[in-house]
């Protein structure tokens, strides 16, 4: 009985075939032509690929398919519990399949417990302050004329430290002088901020000099002569001295004032 590859290489010769020509059509490579057409397939898990291309070869010469299939898994004796048995189980018992399947479950634990030190925890044990409400306004005179008095018994212990004798009785009649009848170029306007006030100042120009926040008892000083105008948020929180002489406040308490010159007539 002739063996399939020389089945196989008589029928490419009548139809005057070449190796490279079955090759080129079926996308085969010739060296595994010519190991089918010299019948040395040796049986082995590849045998199934070998069987794909007998069959195509088979098909393209016009050959009995079927039959030729049969007669070359008979030829290199293929059994297919041979293929399975070659074929290596995986091995679940690995030490490393085991750490995979904790490892989300351990990175979700880190995750949390950082975050609860981090944020959690550290805000809780800092946070031991409570909000105080704004007063009623029946106290707010009450508590801006204790500022008031305060602030002129500690400028008057300053002056009492400081200044001569000569000073201390002009100032004095400056203090309590009811009615200012010139205006000194060189007297200097003192803001001192009883709380924390927005302001804005401005010069002849609308140029800024000062646009902030003022914070409590923060101070700013200018000569009258520069006729700043001034723009507060709330003008109760703002103290206007002149030539340390405690004139008032801007305004009332919560009211916003827009762009005022303040001179030697101020009295509040």
């Amino acid at each position: 009985m002739d063996r399939i590859g020389n089945i196989i290489k008589k029928s490419r010769i009548s139809k005057n075939l070449t190796l490279d020509d079955i090759a080129k059509e079926l996308k085969i490579s010739t060296d595994i032509l010519k190991k089918i057409e010299n019948d040395e397939i040796i049986p082995d898990k590849d045998s199934v690929y070998y069987i794909g291309h007998v069959k195509s070869v088979s098909e393209l010469l016009n050959l009995n398919t079927q039959e030729v299939v049969e007669k070359f898994k008979n030829q290199i004796f293929f059994k297919k519990i041979d293929i399975v048995t070659d074929i290596a189980k995986p091995n679940f018992d690995s030490k490393y399949i085991h750490f995979q399947k904790y490892l989300p479950t351990a990175l979700i634990s880190v995750i949390f417990i950082s975050f609860y030190f981090l944020f959690i925890r550290n805000d809780n044990e800092t946070r031991n302050y409570a909000l105080v409400p704004d007063l009623p306004e029946i106290y707010i005179p009450i508590i801006e004329q204790t500022n008031i008095e305060q602030i002129n018994n500690t400028k008057d212990i300053e002056e009492n430290n400081i200044l001569s004798d000569e000073n201390k009785l002009k100032n004095y009649h400056v203090i309590a002088s009811d009615k200012i009848d010139f205006i000194d170029n060189n007297d200097t306007i003192t803001l001192k901020m009883l709380n924390p006030t927005w302001i804005q100042i401005r010069d002849k120009n609308n140029d800024v000099i000062l646009s902030k926040l003022m914070n409590k008892d923060e101070e700013f000083s200018y000569l009258m002569s520069l006729e700043y105008n001034l723009t507060a948020g709330n003008a109760g929180n703002i103290l206007v001295l002149i030539n340390k002489d405690v004139r008032g406040k801007i305004g009332k308490y919560g009211e916003i004032v827009d762009a005022i010159i303040l001179d030697n007539n101020f009295n509040n």
